[in-house]
């Protein structure tokens, strides 16, 4: 008896496992140089040069009559010439020796073009040390956008101090 073997040859039809890899390997490495040649554009905020708006001035004093000089007075001066901005807000950090940071934001309507704004810190200086205020203020319509102006400025007052909760008035 003779058994007859029969030989079926499929052929694969479908590309190969490891092909597809090559495939899509290749696809995301055209994707990544693609994007990659793409130029990125960084923003920043336009600044303006500090002499539009600068700390003149800040010191310690008895501001509240409580006949403790534990007050600070800080001394903006606006020397915005012929510019008419509708607003700036003056944000303020008053930082104490011992780290701890006030802070507030002050905005003026139509501001004055030449003149100094007078911000009383009530009852903040109490400690002994090196006080740090630092100021950021944005400058608004004035057709250009938003312009931004930094200063900073260190004083120390006495040691000690005298009762009462911080607080801020600001005036011209």
């Amino acid at each position: 008896m003779k058994v007859k073997q029969t030989y079926i040859w499929v052929e694969n039809t479908c590309p190969s496992v490891s092909g597809l890899y090559r495939v899509k390997a290749l696809l995301l490495l055209a994707t990544l140089l693609a994007v990659s040649c793409i130029p990125v554009v960084c923003a920043s905020p336009k600044t303006a040069d500090s002499s539009l708006l600068y700390i003149a001035d800040a010191y310690y004093a008895d501001l509240d009559g409580d006949s403790s000089a534990d007050d600070i007075k800080i001394l903006v001066q606006f020397a915005l010439r012929d510019l008419e901005p509708t607003r700036v807000d003056i944000n303020l950090w008053v930082t104490l020796p011992s780290g701890t940071t006030y802070a507030f934001r002050v905005s003026v309507y139509k501001a004055p073009s030449d003149s100094t704004l007078n911000i009383d810190c009530i009852n903040m200086a109490c400690e002994s040390g090196w006080y740090d205020v630092k100021m950021l203020a944005s400058i608004l319509g004035l057709g250009r956008g938003r312009v931004s102006v930094e200063d900073a400025f260190s004083f120390d007052p006495p040691t000690g101090g005298g009762p009462g909760l911080p607080t801020v008035s600001a005036y011209f």
